[in-house]
Order: structure tokens, then C-alpha cells, then sequence
């Protein structure tokens, strides 16, 4: 799949984790509204869990926030890494946009970065270039 020029993403699923419940709903109401399918987990764990699911295997990209309660998203990363579903795209959502983090998340299997607050217009393309659609 191609982000056409419109930004419309067809036929793609995103997980959305992030403790913040404000920020979830924030990132499912923008990529819905490019029509991408979204499943959402408040924390690592969670996260870990879906993916693990049956409904996981309809992911084509995760967008992990980095600090949450239960399990944060490195570890949250590490995990799914070493599941089935281990190459999915992960992108690392933040508040933290040092060159420093990107060199971190990436070091740490994340496939992109995504910093805080969210940009509305590029999101969804944003995620399209990192997911390779």
C-alpha cells in the first residue's frame, strides 16, 4: 500500500498505546479519519498482550508511547520482538525529541520517532514513511 497523495492509508491497522487517555483518543480520532483501523492498549503490557492475540495479527504498525505504568514501551518493544509478531513497525510516540532519544529508541528496536505533541496534518503520513506503506 502507497499513502496517496490525500494522505488516505487503505487497509491498515494501527495499535495505539499510551497511558494518557487523552492521547489515545487524540491519535485514533486523526488516523481514523484517514481511514486506518485502530486498536488501542494503555499500557505495555496490554500492548504485549493484544499483540499476542488473535486480533494482533491485523496490526501493521505500533505506536508505543515510552513512559507508562506496568510496563513501558521499551520493554513493551523488547517483548514483541521476540514474539511472532516481531517485525512489525514500532514507532516510539514522546514527549522526549533529543537526538539523543531517536538514537535510543531506535538502538532499542523501535523503527521510528514521533515527538509530542502530535502534528495533525503529517501524523498519518508520518507513520506511513516509518511503517514502509
Amino acid at each position: 500500500m502507497t499513502v496517496e497523495s490525500r494522505g488516505k492509508i487503505m487497509n491498515k491497522c494501527v495499535l495505539v498505546v499510551d497511558d494518557n487517555d487523552f492521547n489515545r483518543e487524540l491519535v485514533r480520532d486523526i488516523l481514523e479519519d484517514e481511514d486506518i483501523v485502530v486498536y488501542e492498549a494503555a499500557d505495555g503490557k496490554s500492548a504485549v498482550d493484544f499483540m499476542e492475540s488473535q486480533d494482533g495479527t491485523n496490526v501493521n504498525a505500533i505506536l508505543m508511547d515510552l513512559r507508562m505504568p506496568v510496563m513501558d514501551g521499551m520493554e513493551a518493544t523488547r517483548v514483541i520482538r521476540q514474539g511472532s509478531r516481531g517485525s512489525v513497525p514500532i514507532i516510539a510516540m514522546t514527549a522526549n525529541s533529543f537526538e539523543t532519544d531517536k538514537d535510543y529508541v531506535h538502538a532499542n528496536g523501535m523503527n521510528g520517532f514521533i515527538a509530542k505533541p502530535i502534528d495533525v496534518a503529517t501524523l498519518a503520513e508520518q507513520i506511513g514513511e516509518m511503517a514502509g506503506w
